[in-house]
C-alpha cells in the first residue's frame, strides 16, 4: 500500500464533494432537517407528558449520522466511478483496491465528523443540548463503533454493486434505514417484538444506544456493552472485507469494470 496513492484518491473524493451541491447537501441540509423535526417533536412531547425525551432523541439522531454517512458514502463514492465510467481506468493504474477502499473509508469518516459537529453545534444553539454532557470517552467510543459498523454496511452494499452492477444502486441509500428500526436509536430494546429483539441483539449499534439511554437515567457507564459492540462489529467488518474483495475479483473476471455497468 502506497500512501501517496491514498492521498491522491482522497483528493479525488474531496474535489468530487466540494464541486457537487448534492454532496454538500447530504452533509448539512438533511442532518439539519432531522434536528428540526426531532427537536420540535420532542418539545411537543415534553409539553404533553412528564417524560423528557429531548436528550434521547437528539443524542440518537446526532450519533446515528456516523452510521448513515459512513455507510452511504462508501457505496456512493464507488458508484461515482461507475457513473463516470472510471473503474477501468482507475484499476488499470497502479492503484490497488485496498488503497481505494481506505481512501473512501477515511474520507467518509471526515464527512461524518463534519456533519456530526455541525449537528452538535445546532443542537446546542437551538435546544441547549450538549452531546458532551456524556463523558468524552463514551462519545469517542460511540462515534468509533458506529462508524465501524457504518463502514461494514457500506462494504456489503459495495460488494453487491460490484456483483450486480448499478441496477441495485438504490441500496446505497436505503440499506442503513432498513437497519435503523432494529438499532434502538430512539426507543429501548424492550419496545421491539420478540423476533425484532433477536435481530437487534445481533447489531452492534443496539448496545451503544441502550447504554446511552441507561446513562441518561443515571446508571453508570457499562463498558462491557462497548466490548460486545466492538467484537460484533469486527466480526462483521472482517466478513465484509472478504465479501467485497471476492465481489471485486469476480467483477474483474466478468468484465464489469470495463463495461462500467
Amino acid at each position: 500500500m502506497k500512501w501517496h496513492r491514498v492521498k491522491a484518491l482522497l483528493l479525488k473524493c474531496y474535489y468530487l464533494t466540494i464541486n457537487s451541491p448534492d454532496r454538500l447537501c447530504d452533509m448539512f441540509y438533511w442532518p439539519l432537517i432531522d434536528l428540526f423535526v426531532w427537536g420540535f417533536a420532542s418539545f411537543y412531547i415534553k409539553d404533553i407528558s412528564d417524560v423528557n425525551v429531548l436528550s434521547a432523541l437528539l443524542g440518537g439522531i446526532i450519533l446515528w449520522v456516523f452510521v448513515w454517512r459512513s455507510s452511504q458514502d462508501i457505496a456512493v463514492y464507488v458508484l461515482e466511478d461507475f457513473w463516470g465510467k472510471n473503474l477501468y481506468h482507475l484499476f488499470s493504474s497502479p492503484v490497488r483496491f485496498s488503497e481505494h477502499l481506505l481512501s473512501i473509508i477515511t474520507f467518509s469518516f471526515f464527512r461524518a465528523l463534519a456533519s456530526g459537529t455541525f449537528m452538535a453545534l445546532i443542537a446546542s444553539l437551538l435546544y441547549s443540548f450538549s452531546l458532551f454532557s456524556f463523558s468524552p470517552l463514551v462519545v469517542g467510543l460511540s462515534i468509533f463503533l458506529l462508524s465501524l459498523f457504518g463502514w461494514t454496511t457500506g462494504l456489503f452494499v459495495t460488494a453487491l454493486i460490484f456483483r450486480f452492477g448499478q441496477r441495485i444502486q438504490v441500496l446505497a441509500w436505503s440499506t442503513v434505514w432498513i437497519i435503523q428500526p432494529f438499532s434502538c436509536v430512539f426507543y429501548p430494546l424492550s419496545s421491539l417484538p420478540v423476533w425484532g429483539q433477536w435481530i437487534a441483539r445481533l447489531l452492534p449499534t443496539t448496545y451503544i444506544f441502550e447504554n446511552m439511554r441507561a446513562m441518561m437515567l443515571g446508571h453508570p457507564v457499562d463498558y462491557s456493552t462497548y466490548a460486545i459492540s466492538f467484537i460484533i462489529s469486527m466480526i462483521f467488518f472482517g466478513i465484509g472485507l472478504v465479501v467485497v474483495h471476492w465481489s471485486f475479483q469476480s467483477a474483474r473476471k466478468m468484465g464489469m469494470l470495463e463495461k462500467g455497468d
